[in-house]
């Protein structure tokens, strides 16, 4: 049985101290085998089928790290719930102030008239810019219906105050969504979730599933058993490999060659 070394002082039974990185004795120290077994954070048989676990735990890993690059990948592709919604606007007639009521317009499929916006719904300006000429940037919030916050960005035409005396009436030329948390909360959120996933199965699998343990000690074991090709024996394997190679190909070459040549002769290929 392979019994570790650790350089942690352990006290005896008999009240003497170990010396520093003196090997444990479970027979003679208890102590020192309740510590062994902590330190080990319950791998079965540490230290048997090192190599082989080892590689079967980094082929794992690049496994986990491969399914959370992927759900990164999905997760930003998720459309979160807007927040704040800000419009660019155009052909503006009006002017708005923070706190104002206005109503989102968009093309209904569904309605009598499709061709004629109807409203979509309403909401509270959060703050509104003016631009260049009759172009503007405004910012809403406070939806009146969920609808409105998630189909903002169906919405063609924006206004504000009731029929025949308008304060503002716009054409939207393009909606920006401020989602309820950033985007990367989620791909982090979901990535994370694979690794540590990932991990505690590679634990279990490589450290504590009796089953798989044993496979892998077989297999180390099975390794070591191995009578592997010295270096000089590859490198004239290789050189015999590749000798071959060659006379191979030039003796069908040579073949091809000839056989060419004679059909040639006999007008069965054209020169």
């Amino acid at each position: 049985m392979f019994i570790p070394r650790f350089a942690i002082p352990i006290e005896e039974p008999n009240g003497s101290k170990r010396a520093l990185g003196a090997p444990f004795c479970p027979t003679h120290a208890p102590q020192a085998q309740r510590v062994l077994i902590i330190m080990s954070f319950g791998i079965y048989k540490q230290g048997q089928g090192y190599w082989v676990r080892v590689i079967t735990a980094a082929f794992i890993g690049v496994l986990i790290i491969s399914a959370a690059a992927w759900g990164w990948g999905q997760a930003g592709a998720v459309r979160l719930p807007a927040r704040i919604w800000t419009f660019s606007i155009n052909n503006v007639h009006g002017q708005l102030s923070p706190g104002d009521t206005v109503e989102l317009m968009y093309y209904n499929e569904k309605s009598a008239n499709p061709e004629i916006p109807s409203v979509l719904g309403e909401a509270v300006v959060d703050y509104y810019t003016p631009g260049k000429g009759s172009t503007a940037i405004v910012a809403v919030s406070t939806f009146n219906n969920e609808d409105v916050k998630l189909k903002a960005n169906d919405a063609i035409e924006i206004r504000s105050g009731s029929e025949g005396s308008f304060v503002l009436e716009a054409l939207i030329r393009s909606s920006t969504p401020t989602p309820i948390y950033p985007i990367e909360y989620l791909q982090a959120g979901t990535a994370g979730g694979f690794m540590l996933l990932g991990a505690i199965l590679l634990y279990v699998f490589v450290g504590t599933q009796k089953r798989t343990v044993e496979f892998l000690i077989a297999t180390d074991g099975g390794m070591k058993k191995v009578n592997w090709t010295t270096y000089r024996e590859v490198k004239g394997s290789t050189i015999v490999v590749i000798v071959a190679t060659f006379l191979i190909a030039g003796f069908l070459f040579g073949v091809d060659t000839i056989f060419s040549s004679f059909f040639r002769m006999l007008g069965v290929l054209e020169s």
